[in-house]
């Protein structure tokens, strides 16, 4: 059995086609075409992905939801909060907590708003390519 480099190498011969025979155990030299099975053959069919100006594909964000929005949100509001109570020693106790509880709740729909945002304009770059094409 082939090793993974022996496989690897092989399909990069198949794919450029750097070599046009083949030569087997008893010393034959066999044409490429004959080797290939017929799904090697035909050309490979790829996908339209959308691609940023630089010309990468660019990746395709998730559907915003809430409940990601309350995770990634209410941690990034609990770390605020431990830095008003902790960190920042001006003011009573009391306003340390009700601000770093207002930042932490902000952070929710700033979070969510921040994603759909994000998937939107992925979207539009898909209709836009779609429309050039």
């Amino acid at each position: 059995m082939p090793t993974r480099k022996q496989r690897r190498r092989r399909a990069k011969d198949f794919r450029h086609d750097m070599r046009v025979f083949e030569v087997d155990p008893e010393g034959n030299e066999i044409p490429l075409a004959e080797l290939r099975t017929p799904d090697e053959r035909k050309p490979k069919v790829r996908q339209q992905q959308a691609k940023s100006k630089s010309g990468r594909p660019i990746k395709e964000p998730p559907l915003p939801s809430w409940h990601r929005a309350v995770r990634r949100g209410g941690t990034m509001g609990g770390l605020m909060l431990v830095a008003f109570l902790f960190v920042l020693k001006s003011g009573p106790l009391p306003q340390r907590i009700g601000i770093g509880l207002f930042y932490g709740l902000a952070f929710i729909p700033l979070t969510y708003w921040i994603d759909r945002t994000a998937y939107r304009t992925y979207q539009r770059r898909l209709a836009k390519q779609a429309t050039k094409t």
